[in-house]
């Protein structure tokens, strides 16, 4: 063997061990007991909706002990990546395993929502895709509650209501804003939750307003859905969520920060002080993180480096160019912007400081990115849920 091929060898080695121990560390990190109102949450809690991801997990097991016991995630199954002449595509159950089995090492016996609106057969949420994602969590004791819609098949909801059955967590009903324009949706969930065999007090409700950039927009059209959600003291949980992160940044100019209002957190906000002022039911706080929402999109190229960062009112995004050096370019601007937090607040904030400080040029991946900036997010709402009075 020649002295490259050993000395390739012996890095690509040295590699995996550092993957393995780092793995093997969030493990033992999971196992650390958290208090967690696991089914029983009030206001002060967070639901977080992302697909199914290594990032977002990483950040969710990166998190402090007392913000990990302050939100719970929901997330949504996305289909194998279309296969190439060099990678075939995973089989489904493949694919689902793989997913799950990440979330039962890294997020272990804490609680969490699983959507599988995106596993679909003939343009609609699959059963039998459905039902393999809740078997498999099943068998990995993924503490998993189901999620469904009034917009599902009955054959999706049979399954929805086995799963209830045999796991006895309950159940979320998503509901979007077009649910609330129906001339009856009391109906509608009254004969869903008789399909299912459920009590409202078992049933956490999600009104679900999507993409909304406008602070006003979240502030009426949420309100306007709680006003109108039947029955609201009786449900398990109520969220309102909402995102404010565009599809794509990707026509955004470079080597500049721009200012993206947290319409999601502002509007919520708008509402909670409303809504405790008349002594209403308060809501929990739900949104997507710094993505977007909506149908998975197979991107086949990389990003081009970019930091999402949640101030308390805004998220600051910059992108770099497609060189080396860019991400730590960025990295360096943002520890000294007046809005970075400080090394000490997340794991994201310190991988950034450690990013900034470092003399490689590489840039990392979007998986990363995606990392830090989660990560930060994440403690950013927690701390500010419950400085709530």
């Amino acid at each position: 063997m020649s002295s490259k091929k050993a000395a390739s060898k012996s890095r690509k080695t040295v590699t995996q061990a550092v993957k393995q121990t780092k793995k093997s560390l969030r493990a033992e990190r999971a196992q650390i007991a958290v208090p967690h109102p696991n089914h029983e949450f009030g206001y002060k809690h967070h639901i977080f909706i992302a697909k199914l991801k290594r990032g977002e997990v990483w950040a969710l097991n990166q998190l402090n002990l007392p913000a990990k016991g302050q939100i719970t995630p929901l997330f949504e199954m996305w289909p194998p990546n279309p296969g190439t002449a060099i990678k075939p595509a995973k089989p489904l159950t493949q694919h689902v395993s793989d997913l799950l089995g990440i979330l039962a090492i890294e997020w272990a016996n804490l609680p969490c929502y699983i959507d599988t609106q995106y596993l679909q057969a003939g343009g609609a949420p699959s059963p039998g895709n459905a039902q393999t994602v809740f078997a498999t969590a099943r068998n990995l004791n993924v503490n998993a509650v189901p999620v469904t819609s009034p917009y599902h098949s009955p054959q999706f909801q049979q399954v929805i209501r086995d799963t209830i059955k045999t796991d006895g967590r309950g159940v979320m009903l998503r509901l979007p804003v077009a649910f609330f324009d129906l001339p009856n949706p009391a109906g509608y969930l009254d004969g869903l939750t008789t399909f299912l065999e459920i009590s409202r007090n078992e049933v956490d409700i999600l009104i679900d307003l999507a993409f909304r950039p406008n602070v006003i927009e979240v502030q009426s059209l949420g309100g306007s859905c709680l006003n109108k959600l039947p029955h609201i003291g009786n449900w398990r949980t109520v969220t309102l969520a909402a995102g404010c992160f565009p599809e794509s940044i990707s026509d955004e100019p470079v080597g500049t920060w721009l200012p993206f209002n947290r319409s999601d957190w502002n509007g919520w906000l708008a509402i909670y002080g409303q809504r405790r002022s008349a002594k209403l039911r308060l809501p929990s706080y739900g949104d997507y993180g710094v993505r977007c929402g909506g149908k998975p999109n197979f991107i086949p190229n990389s990003p081009a480096p970019n930091i999402r960062y949640s101030a308390p009112q805004t998220t600051w995004v910059r992108k770099g160019p497609r060189t080396a050096g860019s991400m730590g370019a960025i990295c360096a601007d943002l520890v000294a912007q007046p809005h970075f937090s400080g090394t000490q607040f997340s794991q994201g904030d310190a991988d950034i400081a450690a990013k900034a400080a470092m003399t490689n040029l590489t840039n990392g991946s979007a998986e990363q990115w995606i990392q830090w900036c989660t990560n930060h997010h994440l403690e950013m709402t927690a701390s500010q849920i419950q400085n709530l009075p």
